[in-house]
């Protein structure tokens, strides 16, 4: 061990040096020297890499196709669990509506049960029993009424009858 070197440091020239051969690029690349002197012509690289690029289609195209197939296959299988479950909610709601039926006219006979015991008499019973169903018709009716004022379509016929208007008013103004 020389005066000022301490065995864990480096001189700064031994940096510079190093840096330098790292960073200087080799005089000629070895890659490029062995492809020139090589007595393979390059059509059979290419015919190589042609080859592999072939071979990753075909790999390509076998993995799409096999996805393809298990995509319509859990398509079916959701749209045949669609349909399960389709059948059961109409089944179901039939159920219901003959249940909410049996329970607008037990409604209806619990009034004119209540119109009963109250008046003491059966005609006043019956006739609240009838006029409460009476009333959910005719409410019924209001609101059939009121969303079929909905099914007419009126603003596409006002856009369209505009429209029928500019072009005619278009044609009109050429002539």
């Amino acid at each position: 061990m020389a005066g000022s070197e301490k065995p864990g440091k480096r001189s700064h020239s031994d940096d510079t040096e190093n840096k330098f051969q790292e960073e200087s690029p080799p005089a000629a690349d070895p890659r490029s020297r062995d492809h020139l002197s090589s007595d393979e012509p390059s059509t059979a690289h290419d015919s190589s890499e042609l080859e592999q690029l072939m071979q990753r289609a075909e790999a390509t195209m076998t993995l799409a196709a096999a996805w393809s197939e298990n995509f319509t296959r859990l398509v079916q299988l959701e749209f045949q669990r669609t349909l399960s479950a389709g059948k059961r909610i109409v089944l179901f709601l039939l159920v219901l509506f003959f249940l909410a039926i049996s329970l607008l006219v037990s409604l209806c006979a619990g009034l004119g049960l209540l119109g009963y015991y109250l008046s003491q008499s059966v005609v006043i019973g019956f006739g609240i029993f009838v006029l409460s169903q009476i009333l959910i018709v005719v409410g019924l009716l209001l609101s059939v009424n009121s969303l079929r004022k909905m099914l007419r379509f009126e603003e596409s016929k006002k856009q369209a009858k505009e429209a029928l208007d500019d072009v005619t008013a278009l044609f009109k103004q050429t002539d």
